[in-house]
């Protein structure tokens, strides 16, 4: 009887470790500014143990020129010669750079769509878009932050948790 107590007491004890090791980011930090996502453009959202954040709001935080293809459901995501492409209910991201090269970031999750009164935002996980981008990222789990840097901008392991 013991042993089982002890089993079980010692699973509780995992569980709750694992759920506060996937809380919920408070807020996101970008090359040292932080960036509040506008309520008219979504919000932070938890699933699949991933941070997903709407994919404009952080691509246009990064500089980058969002175009949406309702034909496709995918986001195309411009950054100079360089385009991304994420499709809704998908676990890539392609990178078509300008000679035609295409290089492929896959997930462990997949970008999804969330409708709203003002129409519907595709969410991605703030990690993979990030680094599919060069970023780095970083988690602070006192702070419940995402530290995103670009180390062009801020300079490499400029990021807390990195």
């Amino acid at each position: 009887m013991r042993k089982i107590l002890g089993a079980i007491a010692l699973a509780l004890v995992l569980g709750c470790s694992s759920i506060s090791a996937f809380a919920a980011a408070q807020s996101i930090v970008i090359n040292g500014t932080v960036a509040e996502i506008p309520a008219e453009m979504g919000e932070i959202i938890e699933q699949d143990d991933r941070t997903f954040v709407p994919i404009r709001f952080v691509s246009e935080q990064m500089g980058k020129i969002v175009k949406y293809d309702d034909n496709l459901n995918a986001a195309l995501i411009l950054d100079g010669p360089d385009m991304y492409f994420i499709q809704q209910n998908t676990d890539k991201i392609y990178k078509i750079t300008d000679p035609g090269i295409t290089e492929t970031t896959v997930m462990d999750t997949s970008a999804f769509i969330k409708e709203y009164e003002n129409g519907g935002r595709m969410y991605i996980p703030i990690r993979f878009v990030s680094e599919a981008f060069g970023y780095e990222v970083g988690w602070d789990e006192a702070t419940q932050t995402v530290y995103i840097n670009d180390p062009a901008v801020m300079g490499e392991g400029a990021v807390p948790g990195v």
